[in-house]
């Protein structure tokens, strides 16, 4: 145990005069064109004219979609897809529009929609018909499949974005209806979408390669994270094991090649760790506020060193203020 301990502070200190050189690096955000639908105003048939920045997919004969003011959240137009009445449809036939995004910098993709029937006098019923937003051409978000009848309003819906698709490549986000049954449907089922867009992570940088506790910085409360590990063997999708050239047969372990991974992402209190490198291995009274760890004090000295700085770091950026009551 004591030599794990040894290596661990050992290694914490080799990790602070790289930490000084790094440096953070935000990517760009995801941007929906015409999330609104208001560039092109009204719209009777989006097979003919598609709306501006969607690419429109409806099965023909099958389904229909326009832009009119069926349904207004953001701020006086909205896209509407239905279909057909007494057409047979197979399984998974499909309406919807689609646009290109780079979804790097996106937390979660949000829009307002409603579901709808029609004649009203027909339940919207989930095994039959639902709502569904695609990352290409995968499912990522569903309407609700509980119950006899779905209908209603789903203001403010959020799909959280996968880290697989923050990957700087362009990714086909889509809006849409699938039939889940292979039968004639009796009334149209319709989709009313408006307000779609992103929010960013981090006011518009990606989650960052060692953020591994999301707080959108890379600094000491994650260098404690990886510290713990130090070692150790994980498994590959271990949040802290980010060099995966060293994994074998279902295990790798945390080295000094998955902290240059997170050292290159370092953002963190350069002024407070420039502080405690000054006094480095300095001789110090033992009550000297760096002094931080005393098990290898002699009175009425100590020595700054790599205990302190494991001591140091596991604390670091924390706060001194009580907690409300």
């Amino acid at each position: 145990m004591e030599k794990v301990m040894k290596e661990k502070v050992m290694v914490i200190g080799v990790m602070m005069v790289v930490l000084l050189a790094a440096s953070q690096v935000q990517a760009e955000g995801c941007r929906i064109v015409n999330g609104s639908f208001e560039y092109d105003g009204w719209i009777t048939n989006i097979a003919v004219k598609e709306p501006n920045g969607w690419d429109v997919n409806l099965p023909a004969g099958k389904f229909t979609g326009y832009v009119k003011q069926d349904w207004v959240t953001d701020p006086n137009f909205n896209l509407t897809l239905f279909s057909e009445r007494f057409v047979t449809f197979s399984i998974n036939d499909m309406a919807m529009v689609s646009q290109q995004v780079n979804l790097t910098g996106a937390d979660q993709i949000v829009f307002d929609l409603k579901l709808d029937t029609y004649p009203s006098i027909y339940s919207w019923e989930p095994g039959k018909c639902t709502a569904v937003v695609l990352i290409d051409g995968n499912a990522v978000w569903e309407s609700n499949s509980v119950g006899l009848d779905v209908r209603g309003e789903y203001i403010d819906q959020a799909y959280t974005v996968d880290e697989k698709y923050k990957d700087g490549l362009p990714h086909i986000l889509s809006l849409g209806m699938r039939v889940n049954v292979a039968e004639k449907l009796r009334p149209s089922y319709i989709t009313h979408w408006d307000a779609v867009g992103c929010t960013l992570f981090c006011g518009g940088g990606a989650l960052l390669t060692g953020d591994f506790n999301r707080d959108c910085f890379v600094d000491a409360n994650d260098l404690e994270i990886i510290a713990q590990l130090w070692l150790e063997e994980v498994r590959p999708d271990e949040k802290c094991n980010l060099f995966h050239g060293d994994d074998f047969a279902g295990t790798g372990v945390i080295d000094f090649r998955d902290f240059a991974v997170f050292a290159d992402r370092w953002a963190g209190g350069i002024d407070d760790i420039g502080a405690f490198a000054e006094k480095w291995l300095d001789i110090v009274g033992i009550s000297d506020q760096y002094n931080l760890f005393h098990l290898d004090d002699v009175e009425p000295e100590g020595v700054i060193n790599f205990f302190d700085l494991a001591t140091f770091a596991d604390t670091w950026l924390g706060s001194s203020y009580p907690e409300n009551p």
